[in-house]
């Protein structure tokens, strides 16, 4: 079969895929820098620490953000690689 590579390559894909964006994420939750303290600006009265991040549930946004795209591009390429190879035909040798 010459379609196996094409296979496997749309499966490793597949994986990326699907792995990638949890993989962010869970390195976003253990980052210890996704918190910038501000020192009081301007001599405002402040309430303690100062996020100048914007964050979903203690995740910086850009972090789903990228993951959405990963998944959103390594799922494209997974169907562009499985349509290939099942409507690639090789002459016959």
């Amino acid at each position: 079969m010459h379609r196996k590579p094409i296979f496997f390559l749309a499966g490793v894909f597949l994986v990326v895929a699907i792995v990638a964006p949890i993989v962010l994420i869970l390195l976003a939750e253990n980052d210890p820098n996704k918190w910038i303290i501000v020192q009081n600006p301007a001599g405002q009265q402040t309430n303690g620490n100062i996020s100048i991040i914007p964050t979903t549930g203690g995740i910086p946004q850009s972090t789903f953000e990228v993951a959405a795209i990963t998944a959103i591009v390594f799922v494209s390429l997974f169907a562009i690689t499985l349509y290939y190879g099942i409507k690639h035909t090789h002459p016959e040798h």
